[in-house]
């Protein structure tokens, strides 16, 4: 036994250099293998980072773009009444039933003001008396002039002015959708790819700090969350005027303005097309007179359609000239500074007159928007639509209007009055200016808001950076 043992020590020493030399590259190689397994780890844990930031980036991305179409709802709950009370001074009704009325009891003062249950004219207009009881005494000042006239006269004023302000409405208040969605995902895409830039640039210089070698492991070693940082910027991105020069602020606010054109000048367009095509369809038929819906729907689908061909008619290829949209929905260069003035204060128009270079690139790209052929497509959806929301009001409020002989009549054959229609169409143009901003329960901007085609619009303006027609 004594002698295994000394042959053994004697084996180890003579192989000790070999056994050494074998540990240690054992033991280097597992080093070197710890070392870069861990590396491999850190770059598995830095790229699946980088995938997370960039879905990170799309998320806010799609909120923000969400939060964009929220937002132009908003405004225009914000819009309608200013043009509600645009359109008082051109296309009041209530004037018109407060003159009605006054000649109904002015001849009723005999029989006691009863009303034939068969005078679809008079029941029309009992549906409206109290509707105008509290109207201001201006108002009722204005009825002065118009109780000079007969009685059929004011019925067929109520009767064209009725259906010229429905339609009217209907065009103003799609367009004005079209305009503001254009105008809020031009200027969220444009703050977007400055903030898109911004991050660009903070990555490149770093990348830039971090060529040697030392610096790319030592970036391995340290545990750092990106997230973090990109979360900063991208959740804090929405417009400030601290975040921005003031020109660049007084610019965009410039270039929201506009629509004080299509809310005070542009809608008269719009209204003298309607008026010609209305005047076409209807003004051979009296106040007492009947029609079924189906030939009501029939003549004011024509008056959109004869709109629609006068309105959407593209200039000549080739042409200089401004297609008629374009000329409803923005000012003319001419009239730019007029607008400007009517809604700036003076500290920001001196600051537009140094420099709005930013405001001439913002109002080229919508022109562009607006005269291309999917602009055009989008807006005769909303009509359609329109078109569709006012036939179902008229639809359900003359039904309403029940009448003893046609209660045995199938109801695509009952037949109503142009006089109760034009009652009608004077509450469906009620409902299409019903605002409010806390409520928000106008069900015509909803279903206008609702279209799918305009949702494409938008995310094709907020995504891409070249619009193309």
């Amino acid at each position: 036994m004594l002698g295994r043992g000394k042959d053994a020590r004697s084996l180890v020493q003579r192989h000790r250099g070999k056994i050494l030399t074998s540990v240690g590259i054992i033991a280097s190689l597992l080093t070197a293998g710890s070392v870069c397994v861990y590396l491999v780890k850190r770059w598995l844990y830095q790229q699946q980072l980088k995938i997370t930031e960039q879905h990170f980036i799309r998320e806010q991305i799609r909120r923000r773009f969400t939060q964009t179409q929220e937002d132009t709802l908003y405004a225009l709950y914000e819009l309608i009444p200013v043009f509600a009370m645009v359109l008082a001074k051109k296309l009041d009704l209530e004037e018109l039933l407060i003159a009605l009325r006054d000649k109904k009891l002015s001849k009723g003062t005999g029989n006691k003001g009863k009303l034939s249950d068969n005078d679809a004219l008079s029941s029309g207009i009992s549906t409206s008396v109290t509707e105008v009881e509290n109207l201001s005494a201006s108002t009722a000042s204005k009825v002065e002039n118009k109780t000079q006239k007969s009685k059929a006269e004011l019925w067929n004023e109520l009767k064209t002015k009725s259906l010229i302000k429905m339609v009217t409405v209907s065009y103003t208040i799609s367009s004005l959708l079209l305009l503001t969605r254009l105008q809020l995902n031009i200027l969220t895409r444009r703050e977007y790819l400055e903030t898109a830039i911004k991050v660009a640039v903070e990555k490149e210089s770093g990348k830039t700090e971090g060529r040697s070698l030392v610096n790319w492991v030592w970036g391995l070693w340290k545990n750092e969350d990106e997230s973090v940082k990109l979360d900063k910027t991208f959740g804090e991105s929405k417009p400030k005027v601290s975040s921005a020069s003031k020109n660049s602020y007084i610019n965009e606010q410039a270039f929201l303005s506009l629509s004080w054109w299509l809310l005070n000048r542009g809608w008269l367009e719009f209204q003298t097309i309607v008026e010609e095509s209305v005047d076409k369809e209807f003004s051979s038929l009296n106040p007492r007179d009947t029609l079924t819906l189906q030939e009501f729907s029939d003549k004011l689908t024509q008056v959109f359609h004869h709109t629609n061909e006068k309105l959407l008619l593209s200039p000549k290829e080739g042409s200089n000239e401004e297609s008629r949209l374009r000329h409803i929905l923005l000012p003319s260069a001419a009239l730019e500074g007029f607008v400007l003035q009517q809604t700036l204060d003076p500290e920001a128009l001196n600051i537009l007159s140094e420099d709005r270079t930013i405001l001439g690139q913002l109002i080229y790209e919508t022109t562009k928007c607006i005269e291309s052929t999917v602009s055009s497509i989008v807006l005769e959806s909303l009509i359609n639509e329109s078109f569709q929301y006012i036939m179902e009001q008229v639809e359900s409020s003359v039904s309403k209007k029940k009448t003893r002989k046609n209660d045995d009549e199938e109801p695509s054959d009952k037949k109503y009055q142009v006089a109760v229609y034009a009652i009608s169409c004077k509450d469906c143009c009620n409902d299409i200016l019903k605002s409010g901003l806390v409520s928000m329960d106008n069900e015509f901007l909803a279903r206008l808001d609702s279209v799918v085609i305009l949702d494409d619009l938008s995310a094709s303006v907020y995504s891409n950076f070249g619009f193309q027609d």
